[in-house]
């Protein structure tokens, strides 16, 4: 059996100024690095047997800090691409309100994020499709690059019995994960907080998700 302890990263500049932020990066504020530390206080009592986080210097400072907090430095950090958070394409540090206004616009007046959520696949394709950057994926894409990291993980990982593996992403990336693990859970998932930690447990071939789990 293999535990996924899937975290969001904590609070940035961008999210602070309210901004839209996929590839574009930017540094943990200290509320921000607080609410890593508290995470890893939280996770302490769990040994991980691998890290993941998303090469995005947001989640690998919420990686370090986690793991310093919960006194486990001497953990690497297995700095992973495909964890990256969606690439927003010319949308990138947009305001947040007028990126979902953009969003509900394409996709025919979108009202609440119960549906944004319900609709993820068609959000991802309509920023690659309205994207001028040429930079933003289409959402099997994104899927894929997903789904591979934790096939790939269990595969390398699943041979110690209890193995636990903390993955530090970003918002849209875990909407993913919920879309691929447990869609039926998207229109009750609303806004993906900033230190939100949600489990995957793989078990018999099957994976099953815990979202926003209290620890």
């Amino acid at each position: 059996m293999v535990y996924f302890y899937i975290v969001r990263h904590g609070q940035t500049l961008l999210n602070s100024l309210d901004r839209a932020q996929g590839w574009s990066d930017s540094p943990l504020t200290e509320a921000g690095k607080q609410m890593a530390a508290d995470i890893g206080k939280k996770l302490k009592r769990i040994e991980f047997d691998a890290v993941y986080a998303s090469d995005m210097l947001r989640a690998v400072q919420t990686a370090k800090l986690i793991l310093e907090t919960g006194g486990k430095s001497g953990v690497p950090i297995e700095k992973d691409e495909r964890l990256r958070e969606w690439c927003l394409g010319c949308m990138e540090s947009e305001n947040n309100v007028v990126f979902i206004k953009n969003v509900a616009d394409w996709l025919g007046g979108i009202t609440s994020f119960a549906e944004l959520n319900e609709r993820l696949p068609d959000v991802a394709n309509a920023i690659y499709e309205h994207d001028t950057t040429g930079m933003a994926e289409p959402f099997y894409a994104i899927e894929s690059r997903l789904k591979n990291v934790f096939v790939d993980a269990v595969q390398k990982d699943r041979i110690q019995e209890n193995a636990n593996i903390l993955i530090v992403t970003h918002a849209f990336s875990i909407k993913t994960i919920v879309h691929l693990f447990a869609p039926e859970q998207l229109s009750g998932l609303g806004m993906v907080k900033n230190a939100s930690v949600s489990r995957l447990v793989f078990e018999n071939g099957i994976f099953t998700l815990q979202s926003d789990i209290e620890l």
